[in-house]
């Protein structure tokens, strides 16, 4: 309704929704594509494409007219700092009629030629999170050229490694690096082959990521990594029965937050001088339906023994306890009384008990009192 009120509103509007494009059919990436071509021959100064901060891509077996109308967006939009790549790819099992096999699937050379073009100054965060990766050599050329990548996320690389890589590669501005199949960090991320060689191959000093702040991923992260950049790691991010997960967190003296995806094995007692946030993220965000007793039985009871492992682990700057209540974890809310008997005991040893919002619980008390807060939180 905007666009009819006048031209002047007409003309922002139309900025505004171009400067992130969510992508998520064919039609609509070639009807985006043939707009910003038509949009740069009427105006060499300020085209649409201009506008374009952010692309979300989330399609479903792109065709090659899709991919290559993505590639025209691309070319179009020299300014973006976001790239987000959840295109996936699925494959009918001819044995099994109702079974899915997710195929791995490369990211067109065409695309990554395109970034690297007309974009790689621009970009800030990549991020390939579905069954579409880069091959190592298209990775590599798109790494060396976009310096300025502060967040990169991979799910994997695409294609086998025969050989080591031998590779040098430096992300002077990289702060946040995410290995593996986020957010469940699923057991196909273990020894993943060409991950843990991206691992080695920045592992060979630490001038390689000189701004490393978050790592996050199921790999052991391999130890040379660890004992090459974990000084710098503020937050880890991983599941609890992640390998050489004491490791971990002994190479990285600095840590400040711990965050493990629930629920997955019992997390062992942890020991580390300045660890003062830990984080209790669900392995999935979608919501869940199920009977009462099946949730007590594999949530609540885990959830308890989680906490109890965490009460009793030697963390003397520990300042907060977060469960992010979504998902899987959404109706923990439905458990009153174990909200109050975690939030008195965290309460006692001066540390939060704060829920996805990072508020203290809201707790259900006796008599008319609704709510117990402590006088330090208001």
């Amino acid at each position: 309704a905007l666009l009819l009120v006048c031209k002047v509103w007409h003309n922002v509007v139309t900025e505004l929704t171009h400067e992130h494009l969510h992508l998520t059919s064919a039609e609509q990436v070639v009807v985006i594509a043939n707009r910003l071509e038509e949009s740069r021959r009427h105006s060499l100064t300020n085209p649409l494409g201009a506008c374009t901060r952010r692309i979300d891509l989330q399609l479903s077996n792109p065709s090659d007219q899709c991919l290559n109308a993505l590639v025209r967006i691309l070319r179009c939009t020299p300014n973006i700092e976001v790239l987000i790549n959840s295109n996936y790819y699925m494959a009918m099992n001819p044995t099994f009629t109702f079974h899915i096999t997710p195929p791995q699937a490369q990211t067109r050379t065409e695309i990554i030629d395109a970034l690297i073009e007309t974009c790689s100054r621009s970009l800030r965060r990549m991020e390939w999170t579905s069954n579409e990766y880069p091959s190592w050599s298209d990775l590599m050329r798109v790494l060396r050229t976009a310096t300025g990548i502060t967040s990169l996320t991979l799910a994997n690389i695409y294609g086998n490694l025969t050989e080591r890589p031998s590779h040098y590669l430096t992300l002077p501005n990289l702060k946040t690096l995410v290995l593996g199949d986020s957010p469940s960090f699923s057991h196909a991320s273990l020894g993943n082959v060409p991950l843990n060689a991206f691992l080695t191959m920045l592992s060979k000093s630490p001038e390689q990521l000189p701004s490393l702040q978050r790592l996050e991923g199921f790999s052991p992260f391999s130890p040379d990594f660890l004992r090459t950049h974990g000084s710098k790691v503020r937050i880890v991010r991983t599941v609890a029965f992640t390998p050489l997960l004491h490791e971990i967190i002994a190479t990285c003296p600095n840590l400040d937050t711990f965050v493990t995806i629930f629920p997955h094995h019992i997390l062992d007692l942890l020991s580390h001088p300045s660890l003062k946030r830990i984080g209790i993220f669900p392995i999935s965000e979608d919501p869940v339906g199920v009977p009462q007793a099946i949730f007590s039985a594999y949530i609540m009871k885990p959830l308890e023994d989680l906490l109890c492992q965490i009460d009793e682990s030697q963390l003397p700057k520990l300042t907060q306890v977060r469960i992010r209540n979504v998902g899987t974890l959404a109706n923990i809310t439905e458990h009153p009384l174990f909200l109050q008997r975690w939030w008195k005991r965290w309460d006692s040893r001066g540390v939060r008990f704060d829920d996805k919002d990072g508020q203290p619980f809201a707790l259900v008390s006796s008599g008319t009192e609704s709510l117990i807060r402590s006088s330090h939180y208001t």
